[in-house]
């Protein structure tokens, strides 16, 4: 997993911070967030952001057994 996210200081992730700690590019986390298949982000003016705790639990219950 990324360092970003053991910071505990960090609590919403942009795109391309979201792509790293998945290891996918940013258009790959477009495509499954359109699909559904990512913890839902929350819409901020023009940007988008997860948090990330949801985003460590998804990983953990997808790629963690």
């Amino acid at each position: 997993m990324s360092d970003i996210l053991n910071d505990e200081r960090v609590e919403l992730l942009s795109v391309k911070e979201v792509a790293i700690c998945y290891g996918v590019t940013p258009n790959t986390i477009w495509r499954w967030n359109r699909e559904g298949k990512l913890p839902k982000p929350a819409r901020f003016g023009g940007t988008t952001k997860w948090n990330r705790r949801q985003v460590i639990e998804d990983i953990k219950q997808k790629f963690q057994r």
